[in-house]
């Protein structure tokens, strides 16, 4: 009896997040080959980009679910991870990561003209709030038509850098980065890269995000992020370390 082939099934460990993600880029770098973002073009709202903020909002949805089926954090959030799988979990729930990753005091750099902005998409988790774009992406999703204005230019773009954020950095997603070689290798004070992909170099990164060092930038067409210049209160300062 021929077995059948087991489907494709997307999780952070195995690149499908990131995959996911680079699509929902790809669709708003195509829309801002017609609608630059510059100043004064900001409010600008459309069909294709209400279409883009529902598939951002849903693939957030999707990640922070994945995020708590991290063995580390399903064992820390059982009735989260419950509520998850009765299909009741909503933002609030969410918000507790913030005690994991600090996603309010974040910082993404987005590549706009003329020069670069800095966005903190989840800055108001430090508030206790939810992100302004994820209210957008809800009341679009609700009820369009009543809420089609809302979906704008800068609403998507800060949606995206959500979307971003989460992707590089979850810790599994962080370690298939290195892997893929997205996170690019940050030298250490010899010149030397800190990133030698040898046997048992996962343990050695799981060690050094415990101790608090996240290394290296992820640079994609829109967004980058410098671990570096992060600092969590619950990670740790991320410093370069030597012998990686």
């Amino acid at each position: 009896m021929v077995e059948k082939e087991k489907s494709f099934k997307p999780t952070f460990e195995n690149g499908g997040y990131w995959e996911y993600y680079k699509d929902l880029e790809r669709q708003f770098e195509k829309f801002l080959e017609f609608v630059p973002y510059l100043s004064g073009n900001e409010e600008t709202y459309s069909f294709r980009l209400a279409n883009q903020i529902l598939a951002i909002g849903a693939h957030i949805d999707s990640a922070f679910k994945e995020m708590f089926r991290y063995s580390d954090f399903s064992k820390k959030y059982p009735e989260i991870l419950q509520k998850i799988d009765d299909e009741k979990a909503n933002i609030k729930d969410y918000r507790e990561l913030e005690k994991e990753y600090c996603l309010s005091t974040r910082e993404v750099a987005f590549k706009r003209l003329p020069e670069r902005e800095t966005v903190i998409p989840f800055h108001q988790f430090g508030l206790s709030k939810s992100p302004d774009w994820w209210l957008v992406y809800n009341s679009v999703k609700h009820n369009f038509s009543d809420n089609f204005r809302k979906a704008t230019l800068q609403n998507t773009r800060d949606a995206l850098a959500g979307a971003f954020l989460l992707n590089v950095v979850h810790i599994p997603a962080y370690i298939r980065l290195i892997e893929y070689r997205v996170v690019t290798p940050q030298a250490d004070g010899t010149g030397h890269s800190v990133f030698t992909l040898n046997e048992g170099w996962k343990e050695r990164v799981k060690d050094l995000i415990k101790k608090g060092n996240m290394l290296g930038f992820v640079d994609t067409p829109l967004f980058s992020y410098n671990y570096h210049e992060q600092e969590s209160p619950a990670l740790g300062s991320s410093l370069p370390i030597r012998g990686y």
